[in-house]
């Protein structure tokens, strides 16, 4: 990948992470800090939000441990989510798809 490319990837993330950060301080009733088994249990209810938070708690080991399989699980839910209504999640998701080759997990 030449420098110019990277560049402009670089840039995108940066951009849409500070999207999804401030939409994510907005996720959960009353901004509560969930932990990962409610996250998890809202998760399972389709809740893409939840979804989002724990593909990149797992992808990054962030509150957790660092589980490639997990992160790969729940942000391939918020990739193919039929709830289009947080394009940020699904991009920056597709980001952390690649950055991590979640396909190998």
């Amino acid at each position: 990948m030449n420098q110019m490319l990277r560049l402009q990837m670089t840039l995108a993330l940066a951009f849409l992470l500070s999207i999804a950060g401030s939409t994510q301080a907005n996720n959960h009733a009353n901004n509560q800090n969930h932990s990962a088994h409610q996250l998890e249990l809202l998760a399972e209810q389709g809740d893409i939000s939840a979804q989002y938070e724990l593909g990149i708690m797992y992808a990054e080991g962030r509150s957790v441990d660092k589980d490639l399989s997990k992160a790969k699980y729940y942000l391939d839910k918020v990739i193919n989510s039929p709830n289009k209504t947080r394009p940020a999640f699904v991009n920056v998701s597709k980001i952390y798809w690649e950055m991590f080759k979640l396909w190998n997990y």
